[in-house]
């Protein structure tokens, strides 16, 4: 049996991707910074599927040695990263560009450097980007940039990776949250839980990556090769 950890167990996607994995009888290590609604989390999974289920306190955007060291201590472990500050550029100040560096980039570069380089015969690992990532957009570069950051980065332990150890990058378009509800310019939303199965699915098949909704891998095929004097006159989109 093995044990998902999952980091920001509280968003709505990991939260659904938990589920799935506890159907399917993997323990589970949920780590967030609301220690409260992550009891909740714990003890309904508890309740309906019998998998162990912890729980760890954490604030990613602070020192976070303690946690890389306790999590040495678990095998057969795999990883399942959800956790993200996400900011517009508008919002950024001194203070918030580091957090959003912190929480975004170097927290979870070197979660993903201890995983990897943790001693098991199996690693498995699912990073939840944006399409964002795919080319800098005035509304939030930024964030996109540093989802970019972490995709170069596992494309380069893809590369090197063994049989038996699969990373999935899951570039996300619009998902149904409190976050994107009314938004303007949102034409369609996923629900949580088919983001979560299509990322449960990406994984038992090993793709690399993928793009859910589906559709928006076309939409950024377009975008990404659009000459920048037209991309310019999109800023506003």
């Amino acid at each position: 049996m093995r044990t998902w950890i999952i980091l920001g167990a509280t968003s709505i996607i990991a939260e659904e991707f938990a589920r799935i994995a506890a159907i399917k009888q993997n323990n589970l290590i949920l780590i967030g910074r609301d220690k409260d609604k992550l009891q909740i989390i714990a003890n309904d999974i508890y309740l309906r599927h019998h998998v162990n289920c912890e729980i760890i306190k954490e604030d990613l955007s602070k020192d976070i040695s303690s946690l890389i060291k306790n999590l040495e201590h678990y095998k057969n472990i795999d990883l399942f990263i959800a956790h993200s500050c996400m900011l517009n550029n508008n919002e950024l100040n001194f203070d918030k560009i580091n957090e959003l560096i912190t929480i975004n980039v170097t927290n979870t570069a070197n979660i993903i450097n201890a995983y990897w380089h943790k001693k098991q015969t199996e690693h498995n690992l699912i990073f939840l980007s944006s399409v964002a990532a795919c080319r800098g957009r005035s509304k939030n570069s930024l964030y996109g940039a540093s989802k970019a950051a972490i995709e170069i980065y596992l494309e380069g332990l893809q590369q090197k990776a063994s049989k038996n150890q699969q990373i999935t990058i899951a570039r996300l378009g619009y998902i149904d949250t409190h976050v994107t509800h009314g938004m303007p310019g949102i034409f369609y939303a996923s629900p949580p839980k088919a983001s979560a199965k299509a990322c449960w699915n990406a994984y038992k098949t090993k793709k690399n990556l993928i793009y859910h909704p589906f559709f928006w891998r076309f939409i950024m095929e377009i975008i990404t090769r659009l000459p920048f004097f037209i991309y310019k006159k999109m800023k506003n989109i």
